[in-house]
């Protein structure tokens, strides 16, 4: 005979923690931005300042929030996969993430001309004019083009490993993107991307995702290391 477990209630602490989480991750309580204080919390959840401060502090020790005392509490990941994702790419050598992003990116583009519909290409070339239009390499504007390939291809779970890789090797090349200025070999191999995409032609897709990377890789300091793309 088998031995079943059997059903336990749920705590109110647990039932407010995946509240909290789900208010994360629909952008009820966008990244970057300030939780509402406690007092509020507890009228909102109808419950005590010790499960409201349980639940907060799960999400501390999870990585998803951060308490600065004097200011509040934010909204440090969307979920526990971008923290656990972020952990393993801060003890990983830079050249291996570029890899691995031209592996997951080469996919990205090839579904994304696949599954694109009318509405999707319309937001890329809204994402691809803001790109261009920067004289700098601008990480903010060039994310947002690229999280709109990654949308395209109506995988949820591909566009999400995406923007986080994405979003981490923003931060850290930043300054050297924000540095190099934008040059017309750089602008036209965006262009031939959407393109490509418009097109329905994945092949050529993946094609322009190495010679992408190739122009991210170029403004890395040489002691940084470069991957092989």
């Amino acid at each position: 005979m088998v031995a079943y477990r059997k059903p336990v209630r749920m705590s109110l602490a647990r039932q407010v923690l995946e509240e909290m989480e789900r208010c994360i991750r629909d952008g009820v309580w966008p990244l970057g931005g300030k939780i509402p204080p406690e007092p509020e919390l507890v009228r909102s959840f109808g419950v005590s300042r010790n499960t409201v401060r349980e639940a907060v502090q799960s999400l501390i020790h999870a990585g998803m929030l951060e308490a600065r005392p004097g200011d509040g509490t934010y909204v440090l990941a969307s979920d526990r996969l971008e923290v656990v994702i972020k952990d393993r790419l801060r003890s990983a050598e830079l050249s291996k993430i570029l890899e691995a992003r031209l592996a997951l990116e080469k996919e990205i583009a090839r579904l994304a001309a696949v599954n694109r519909t009318e509405a999707d290409l319309r937001l890329l070339e809204q994402r691809l004019r803001e790109r261009n239009n920067c004289d700098n390499r601008d990480p903010e504007a060039d994310l947002k083009f690229h999280a709109a390939v990654a949308a395209a291809t109506h995988n949820p779970i591909l566009a999400e490993l995406y923007e986080i890789i994405s979003q981490y090797l923003q931060v850290i090349m930043r300054m050297w993107l924000a540095a190099n200025r934008r040059n017309e070999a750089e602008i036209q191999v965006h262009n031939e991307l959407a393109a490509a995409i418009g097109a329905r032609d994945p092949e050529r897709a993946e094609q322009l995702i190495h010679a992408i990377i190739r122009f991210d890789s170029a403004v890395l300091p040489a002691e940084k290391g470069q991957a092989s793309v």
